[in-house]
């Protein structure tokens, strides 16, 4: 009688009991299945620790990118109601565009009737400590009312304020982080009421920060926070936003919660209505050049803006893709493992078949062995993971700022892991269990005195190992085009010589107003006397100044933007640097034609002179000589330069100027004859040996060229260059390890297979050697079985392969610089490279078949 004919008839104290009965049933079941199972694998210490680790390497590998993901494009901000925090911006087109001049902000602050906002800004900051100068560190101005809002109460001492933020340059107050307060104070509280200097201002320290506090933005952790309102005192270079509010319209990021009771649709309505009519401002960014009537504010959640999401939320997405695959590989070869181990315990199964056992308990028994070694792969996979993406940070945190994320492990982390876990050993698991169970028992029992079925068991196993070689040959082909891409771009072939050369930015007082009277003249005599001085330091072999570098090659001091006219009458929107002479000597640039500029081209009264590159020329003058041509130069906002240009040099392409994709055309000026708004350029340095020995006398010579100038941010063009290729750098190396993981894995499956047949096929080997068969022919009778399935492996791989990397190379530009995703160079050997593998895996297996002798193989049977 079934439970619910038993309720039906109303015995329900006989249901309760049942129930409870097969409750402890079932848990003494899985008790006992878990310490068989543990036994079992106890008795196979090789086989459970190569499962355990290929697992592992599965597993850590997607819990690794799935918490860099988690950690970089999902986790909110450590701050009060961090769902109810936007980002407040511009909506131009399809792009968010964050950040307002002083006075939009100023407006948006008091339409306070419909929402809280508050303001930073990043910087950085040069700081001295006791008398120490530190080196320069990532800072942010921020509003009087941002950790109020952000809801975030210091540990030690008080927040900046709203009466810290209303005079200018009035409260010289600072909070610094929990990180830099343990690293730089040991934690000490006595920090309160201590003073630290930014730049020549002496600073209070308020308070600090608590601890994972990072700012509103994802990978950001500035140091040091300071009022808004003393912009002008810790950004010397800079104008003065507050006493010239709309210059620098992407000034002020802004942040916001609308008020109670107001719908963000309401609220967003509201501000543009008075936006666009507040006559005072639209009158104010007309006088600038703004187009008062493209308003169009609107709100993005706070988790959205972030520059760490925009360049790796595309290749993070790529690489768990990637790991997925390799997690598929790895459960590939485990099942080929379990089903080989499966097989040898045959006779173990048709044995407890006989004596009763159900079918439904030998699945069991076995998918509860895959659940153990699923969990120590998860175990494994886990500390891995956390070893993992420790690296993976540090190696993507190069450029201006270091990239901070919290790494640690959170539920969702480990629920990811579990089902992960869980997943595989269903995946590796089900299908060895069930072809376990079904086994013919009358034959299974004939056969325990060493007949077998020869081939017709492998079946399953072939097919899983020609998935492997499919997916080992498509990370593969994507880790061979990532590399040759990087290489490309990294290169020596790119018209820049890295080695030995030292970059770093100069900013002398004043040297973003160079519109002011007299201003561009005192920084041409800085920067001269600069370059003079550290050319004349030992080792030092050239020194010139630039306007860029490529880590910020389009920032508040990278490149301008020029109108040309080509002769015939069509306008060229081509790139703007400002330099000076022995610039291209300095980076390594050939000069291919004419000369470089000279001293005689400083001058404010010298003839209007340029440099360019090849492509210009070829875009400008095709099949002329540019030498003596004029370059007619449209008149732009940022130029206001009207006569035409004489060229005198045409210098090699360099992707110097855009190292992540197609060389542009480029036009090279002097510093005097560009009277652009900005001022700040870049020191380069060649030096006969290391650069590093030279920097402190480096920055001596620059200090005793002119005190007021900071030196900020100093690095290698080596290091610069990897700077902004972090995005290629990252996809390409870590697509490599996991193609050389996959093909591992691949060759494991593929020598455990043939190890397994040529145990299987032992009769028949002996017998083919009695009749005369050759060694030789016996091994090509086994490696051809591998040849096969690499060839199988090889027919689905190659067309698979090429579509992801079609896919791949549409998604993120620049991510293949130079190659096609066809590119056959690559295809061929990745394709070689898996064949010859291959055939090394199974050169062994085929070298012990062919050493078995007919006596020893007839005794088997």
């Amino acid at each position: 009688m079934t439970l619910r004919e038993r309720a039906r008839l109303g015995r329900t104290n006989d249901v309760k009991e049942e129930r409870q009965s097969w409750g402890v049933r079932l848990v003494e079941g899985l008790f006992r299945d878990s310490t068989y199972a543990l036994r079992a694998l106890r008795r196979s210490p090789g086989f459970t620790a190569a499962v355990a680790l290929s697992l592992s390497l599965g597993i850590g590998a997607n819990t690794a990118i799935f918490t860099l993901m988690d950690a970089a494009l999902w986790r909110m901000l450590p701050v009060r109601e961090p769902e109810s925090l936007l980002v407040v911006g511009r909506q131009e087109g399809t792009e968010f565009q964050p950040g307002f001049h002083y006075e939009e902000y100023r407006f948006l602050r008091e339409n306070s009737d419909v929402v809280d906002v508050a303001g930073y800004s990043d910087a950085i900051f040069n700081v001295t400590i006791d008398g120490n100068a530190e080196p320069a560190i990532e800072g942010q101005l921020v509003s009087g009312s941002y950790f109020n809002l952000l809801g975030v109460n210091p540990v030690v001492g008080r927040a900046i304020a709203l009466e810290d933020d209303r005079v200018p340059s009035g409260h010289p107050v600072a909070m610094i982080s929990h990180g830099y307060w343990r690293r730089r104070f040991a934690r000490n509280p006595d920090v309160i009421g201590r003073t630290i200097r930014i730049f020549d201002t002496s600073f209070t320290v308020i308070g600090v920060t608590p601890p994972g506090f990072f700012g509103a933005e994802i990978g950001k952790s500035p140091k040091v926070f300071v009022p808004l309102m003393m912009q002008p005192v810790v950004m010397p270079s800079f104008e003065n936003f507050l006493a010239n509010p709309v210059i620098f319209r992407m000034w002020v990021q802004t942040i916001a919660r609308v008020k109670p009771g107001v719908g963000r649709r309401q609220a967003l309505d509201l501000l543009n209505s008075r936006l666009t009519h507040d006559g005072e401002l639209l009158a104010l960014e007309r006088n600038y050049g703004y187009n008062p009537t493209a308003q169009n504010l609107t709100f993005i959640p706070a988790t959205g803006v972030s520059e760490l999401r925009r360049q790796f939320s595309r290749p993070l997405f790529i690489l768990m893709v990637v790991v997925a695959l390799v997690l598929l590989i790895a459960c590939a070869n485990t099942a080929n493992l379990l089903l080989a181990r499966a097989a040898s315990r045959q006779p173990e199964f048709s044995i407890r078949l006989a004596l009763g056992a159900r079918r439904g308990r030998l699945v069991c028994q076995l998918l509860v062995e895959s659940m153990i070694l699923a969990v120590l792969g998860g175990v494994g996979g886990v500390l891995m993971a956390g070893w993992a993406t420790q690296l993976l940070v540090a190696y993507i945190s190069v450029g201006r700022t270091p990239i901070v994320l919290d790494l640690s492990p959170n539920p969702k982390i480990l629920l990811f892991t579990l089902a992960v876990s869980v997943s595989t050993a269903v995946v590796f698991g089900l299908a060895p269990s069930l072809r376990a169970s079904r086994i013919r028992l009358a034959r299974s029992l004939r056969s325990l005195g060493g007949a077998t079925d020869g081939l017709e068991r492998l079946g399953p196993q072939r097919t899983l190992a020609a998935v492997q070689i499919s997916l080992s040959l498509i990370l593969m082909v994507g880790a061979g085009l990532f590399v040759r891409s990087l290489l490309k771009l990294s290169g020596e072939d790119h018209g820049v010589s890295r080695d030995q050369v030292l970059i770093a930015r100069v900013e002398p007082q004043g040297s973003d107003q160079r519109r002011i009277p007299g201003t561009t003249v005192r920084l041409d005599r800085i920067y001269r006397r600069i370059m003079q001085n550290v050319a004349a330091i030992p080792g030092v072999r050239s020194a010139s100044m630039a306007q860029g570098s490529p880590t910020a090659p389009t920032g508040h001091w990278g490149y301008s933007r020029l109108g040309v006219l080509t002769p015939s009458g069509e306008e060229l929107t081509v790139p703007l640097l400002k330099v000076y002479p022995h610039y291209f000597e300095t980076v390594g640039v050939q000069l291919v034609a004419g000369r470089d500029f000279s001293t005689q081209d400083l001058s404010e009264n010298a003839s209007a002179v340029c440099i360019v590159n090849e492509t210009f020329v070829q875009k400008v003058f095709p099949e002329e000589n540019p030498i003596g041509k004029p370059c007619v130069v449209t008149r732009r906002q940022e130029s206001r330069i009207s006569e035409p240009f004489s060229i005198v040099g045409v210098v090699r392409d360099s992707r110097y100027t855009n190292p992540q994709g197609n060389t542009q055309p480029v036009i090279y000026m002097t510093f005097l004859q560009t009277p652009t708004g900005r001022g700040q350029m870049v020191l380069h340095v060649r030096a006969d040996g290391g650069v590093g020995a030279l920097l402190p006398t480096i920055r001596k010579e620059v200090a005793r060229a002119d005190p007021s100038t900071p030196m900020i941010e100093a690095h290698t063009l080596d290091e610069e260059m990897d700077a902004a290729l972090v995005q290629q750098r990252l996809v390409a190396l870590l697509i490599t390890l996991f193609g050389g993981l996959a093909l591992l894995l691949a060759c494991v499956g593929i020598y455990g297979l043939l190890v397994f047949s040529v145990t299987q096929r032992t009769g028949e080997i002996g017998i083919r050697v009695a009749l005369g068969a050759q060694r030789r022919s016996v091994e090509w009778l086994v490696m051809r079985e591998a040849l096969t399935l690499v060839g199988i492996g090889l027919a689905i791989g190659l067309p698979a392969a090429l579509i992801m990397a079609r896919l791949v190379s549409s998604q993120i530009a620049g991510l293949l610089f130079g190659l096609e995703a066809t590119d056959p160079l690559t295809i061929t050997v990745a394709t070689m490279l898996l064949v010859i593998v291959a055939a090394l895996a199974s050169y062994l297996p085929a070298r012990r078949a062919s050493s078995i002798e007919p006596i020893t193989a007839l005794r088997s049977q």
